[in-house]
């Protein structure tokens, strides 16, 4: 009777020496509510009463204004912070708004997994304002570049230096392509880059400094508008850097026919509330 107690003993230690082993199970995340869509467009504020009436024509209407506002406000998360409808013909042209607004972020259209109606709204469009992994590694390399900008004075200074220390990293050529992950890495040489790859990165050192900036095009080039002292500034990297001399950066006009200028207008006053006004 004895041995047995001892086996029992030994076989009880056994098993709670396992259950201790065995690693506890990470708590489940709280899942969001169950939401139903009731209406057409929704905003905690109404943003749109800030901002030039003027830019508000055909899809670009103030509620797709609050909706991407107030993601750039404050992000999104699994109940959307505003949404909007965008009809499968006006799709495109919100997809490459929102496109050409990408800096450190990335917007893109979301709809949140706790809609209980979706069904019933298939053209409801609210916008994610995301971090793409793979930007941490430039983000990281560009840390000296905006701490030293952080020493400048002023936002137009900031943005002269990154016009320079962009033109370090790339040299002009038709047809190729340095994306971000490219550019802002350790590489020997100037990388080899078209008009779009030098708008991209001075959009993403823009937004690095908290500096609103974003690209606007014509049929075959690509530069950045950005906010500085009070206006919108035209800032063409690869072509100070094609002619090796700064003769377009901050300027007030320049380039030819923009394709979008309703959504240029409109990102403006994204950007910056009232700053066409």
């Amino acid at each position: 009777m004895k041995s047995k107690k001892i086996v029992s003993l030994l076989l009880t230690g056994a098993m709670t020496a396992a259950l201790l082993a065995v690693p506890a199970q990470a708590a489940e995340a709280p899942q969001p509510e169950p939401y139903t869509i009731s209406v057409d467009h929704w905003s905690r504020e109404d943003f749109s009463q800030e901002a030039n009436p003027s830019v508000f024509t055909g899809v670009y209407d103030r509620a797709l204004y609050n909706t991407i506002r107030q993601t750039i406000v404050d992000g999104t998360s699994e109940t959307a912070p505003a949404y909007t409808m965008v009809s499968k013909e006006d799709y495109s042209a919100v997809k490459n708004l929102i496109g050409r607004m990408e800096g450190v972020l990335r917007y893109e259209h979301h709809v949140p997994r706790n809609f209980t109606n979706y069904w019933q709204y298939l053209d409801y469009f609210a916008v994610s304002a995301e971090m793409p992994e793979n930007y941490q590694a430039p983000l990281d390399f560009i840390q000296p570049a905006l701490d030293h900008a952080g020493t400048l004075a002023t936002d137009r200074e900031r943005v002269e230096y990154f016009n320079d220390y962009i033109r370090s990293l790339l040299a002009y050529q038709q047809g190729k392509v340095s994306g971000i992950t490219q550019t802002f890495a350790p590489h020997a040489g100037e990388l080899k880059a078209a008009c779009g790859s030098y708008a991209r990165a001075m959009k993403f050192l823009c937004a690095a400094a908290d500096i609103p900036c974003f690209t606007i095009s014509t049929k075959t080039h690509t530069w950045n508008l950005v906010y500085v002292e009070g206006q919108w500034l035209h800032v063409d990297v690869s072509a100070n850097d094609l002619s090796g001399r700064n003769g377009v950066l901050l300027i007030e006009t320049y380039g030819g026919a923009d394709q979008a200028l309703e959504a240029t207008a409109f990102l403006k006053e994204l950007y910056v509330p009232g700053s066409t006004k």
